[in-house]
Parts: C-alpha cells; sequence; structure tokens
C-alpha cells in the first residue's frame, strides 16, 4: 500500500480533476504502473477506481469502503450493461 500511496503523491501532487472528470484516465496510469491492478467503475457514484490486493484507490488515495458503492470491473462491464457502457465511453473517455 506505501509503495502506491507513495507513486501518486510523488507523480500527482496536483489535482487536474483527477476525481471529477479524469478518474478513467487516472485509473488508466495506476493501471499502467502497478499491472495487478483491477479497473473497476462505480455505477452508483459514477467514479473510476483501481484495486490492488483488495484495496481501492483512486488520486485521493485509499476510497473508504462504502456499502452503497456498487463496483463492476471495467473489462467486464459491457455483460453488466452494455448501453450504459457505451454512453461512459462517450462522455467520459472520448
Amino acid at each position: 500500500m506505501h509503495e502506491i500511496l507513495d507513486f501518486i503523491k510523488r507523480r500527482f501532487s496536483q489535482d487536474n480533476n483527477w476525481l471529477t472528470g479524469n478518474c478513467y484516465y487516472f485509473a488508466i496510469i495506476l493501471k499502467d504502473r502497478f499491472p495487478q491492478s483491477i479497473i473497476l467503475y462505480d455505477v452508483i457514484s459514477g467514479h473510476f477506481v483501481v484495486e490492488i490486493d483488495h484495496i481501492k484507490y483512486d488520486w485521493g488515495g485509499v476510497v473508504p469502503s462504502n456499502p452503497s458503492q456498487k463496483y463492476v470491473v471495467w473489462n467486464e462491464f459491457e455483460h453488466y450493461d452494455v448501453l450504459q457502457k457505451q454512453r461512459i465511453i462517450r462522455d467520459c473517455v472520448l
């Protein structure tokens, strides 16, 4: 966990809307740096995070557990809702 938090702090000291608009791209960066991570999308809050060793991270560091969140593995999202995935790609990725 320390290595991940240190990476975030060292490389991303400024907020470039990493929590509000660029969370997908931040998840991609973390996935590239930590290949064992899994990109997740919270369908309740509309937010991307990565999970590494059962801990979720975003630009803010460790994402607190919240039972009202519903995470779906991004690579499997089309099985959850293909139309919603297309909308997320259109509105958040492109």
